[in-house]
């Protein structure tokens, strides 16, 4: 993206803007206890989304992460439920065990009263790819239903 962004400078018009979308988590901004690998990885996520927007800003590059919280998906959902992907011709279960507990706790933190949906992630991914973020570059949305507040 920077490269394409100075070629055009270069040739004496002015950068498209471009913008960087990187994903990562509450557990990231917020922490989780049992999860001291994941939420390093998701908190350098927002480090480097910060690093990368006052670098390539210049460039008329945006760069912006969304730390989601619980969102429904295969992996969420419980184990129990069978799902399952095939690597190397194992099939290997998604989910977590016993995870309905742990969701009906998290629709009840949550002041929307329920968990994320695709729908709610994508929403918020095509607001900072549209021109409607246009002067947002640095920052971390957090999409949680309200949980952390």
């Amino acid at each position: 993206m920077r490269d394409a962004a100075k070629s055009e400078m270069d040739a004496g018009g002015a950068a498209a803007p471009r913008s960087v979308i990187n994903i990562s988590s509450t557990t990231g901004t917020h922490g989780n206890a049992g999860q001291a690998n994941y939420a390093a990885a998701k908190a350098a996520v927002v480090g480097l989304t910060k690093t990368v927007a006052k670098e390539w800003g210049q460039f008329n590059i945006r760069a912006n992460a969304i730390a989601f919280g619980l969102i429904d998906t295969r992996l969420t959902r419980p184990k129990e439920g069978g799902e399952s992907i095939t690597v190397g011709g194992q099939a290997v279960k998604l989910g977590i065990p016993g995870a309905d507990s742990m969701r009906q706790l998290a629709e009840m933190a949550a002041p929307l009263r329920r968990i994320g949906s695709a729908r709610d992630a994508a929403g918020a991914v095509l607001f900072f790819a549209s021109e409607w973020s246009s002067f947002v570059t640095g920052q971390v949305l957090e999409v949680n239903g309200g949980t952390y507040m």
